[in-house]
């Protein structure tokens, strides 16, 4: 995935972290159901890991070692969700 697609599933796993009403372009029902499936106390703190990760890929791209950090330590907490995993290594790819 380019940095663009990558944004874009990161920024829907969020949305359906948040319960948002809009429809999921990017992820499939069975992604959906998986990011569901995780902790209810541990969805805000995945959506929150998530954002850090996207501002840092918007808004300071050569920051290349925050990402890295912010990134791994959301794989350390949640790569065991396969959508997640997937956009975290989408991140890595692209450093």
């Amino acid at each position: 995935m380019d940095k663009d697609a990558t944004i874009l599933k990161i920024d829907e796993i969020i949305r359906t972290l948040s319960k948002s009403k809009k429809q999921s372009t990017v992820l499939t029902a069975d992604e959906i159901k998986s990011i569901q499936g995780v902790d209810v106390e541990d969805q805000s703190k995945l959506a929150d890991r998530l954002e850090d990760l996207v501002v840092l890929l918007r808004d300071d791209p050569d920051n290349k070692k925050k990402i890295r950090e912010t990134r791994q330590l959301a794989f350390d907490e949640f790569g065991h969700v396969g959508p997640v995993w997937d956009a975290l290594k989408s991140v890595e790819s692209l450093f």
